[in-house]
């Protein structure tokens, strides 16, 4: 199937209009998961449907939270700023943070079950997706 004109976001003939993820939107979204876990650490857990969390477990939830805030807030403050290899350097380190917790959450298998290491690698990936595509729309 060909095609007339270019195809892509703005350009008339465009299937759908699918929002893009800024490195901006990116940060914020992170920043919220962060908050979440500081505050309910527990939430998150308990949708697995496990025992009651430990108190080391909240400890970890709330530790995991602090690094998202941290990363979400400096990925915001980097997209707002016109340096551009500040951005690159937040979004490095946001981009390497969720690919590690994707890996890592896949090799959990055998201690956390198929299904918890499945899901929380899912998550992990999606941030990956997202900072991907924040990244790429930088450079356009």
């Amino acid at each position: 199937m060909t095609r007339d004109r270019p195809f892509g976001p703005g350009v008339p003939g465009y299937a759908a209009g699918v929002p893009v993820p800024t490195n901006e939107t990116m940060g914020w979204l992170r920043a919220l998961v962060g908050t979440v876990l500081i505050v309910a650490p527990g939430a998150p857990m308990r949708l697995s449907g496990n025992e009651q969390p430990s108190g080391a477990s909240l400890l970890l939830m709330r530790t995991i939270g602090i690094r998202d805030l941290v990363l979400g807030l400096g990925s915001v403050a980097a997209a707002r700023s016109d340096d551009a290899g500040d951005v690159r350097r937040w979004t490095s380190a946001a981009l390497a943070s969720d690919s590690i917790d994707t890996m890592v959450s896949l090799a959990s298998a055998r201690s956390i079950g198929k299904r918890d290491s499945v899901v929380a690698a899912a998550l992990a990936f999606a941030f990956v997706c997202g900072d991907l595509e924040g990244r790429r729309h930088r450079a356009a």
